[in-house]
């Protein structure tokens, strides 16, 4: 089987290069402290699994009650890193649910990005934090998070 030589030579320029290494490890320090912390002040939800790091696309971690189980549905913090920018994210636990929760908000003005292809993208709607957010603010950040993240609940909850 044969790769991609020059990108591997690029990844290989960056390690030696960059510290892309060190800053990449101080992010997964940065999106571990977020799911320990809403874990704690969001004892009411379920939060599944470990973070999951998708090969630099993007990293998530979820979380659910049984209000939202019942319908369906999850919530993922979600870290973009190619706009460096984190988003939450309501999404189905399979893309019929998906599909369903986008024929209902097609139609209406919403306070949040809608996903325009259910079929494909892994989220109902999003929310989109402000990519200015100070990152070495864990506590900060946490905050913003947390807020969206209760938005996001109390909004599909009406749906």
């Amino acid at each position: 089987m044969n790769f991609n030589r020059q990108a591997l030579n690029a990844y290989k320029k960056l390690i030696e290069t960059t510290d892309l290494q060190e800053g990449y490890q101080e992010f997964i320090k940065l999106f571990r402290f977020l799911r320990t912390e809403l874990k704690k002040e969001l004892p009411a939800y379920d939060f599944s699994g470990q973070i999951v790091e998708n090969n630099m696309d993007f990293a998530y971690f979820q979380l659910t009650d049984s209000e939202l189980k019942a319908k369906g549905i999850k919530i993922q913090v979600v870290f973009v890193h190619k706009i460096f920018r984190f988003e939450v994210w309501v999404s189905g636990y399979n893309r019929k649910i998906q599909c369903a929760y986008y024929e209902k908000l097609k139609t209406q003005t919403i306070p949040y990005v809608l996903n325009n292809n259910p079929n494909q993208v892994d989220y109902i709607i999003k929310k989109p934090l402000n990519e200015s957010l100070d990152l070495s603010d864990g506590f900060g950040v946490l905050e913003k998070i947390k807020a969206s993240v209760l938005e996001c609940v109390e909004y599909i909850k009406t749906v």
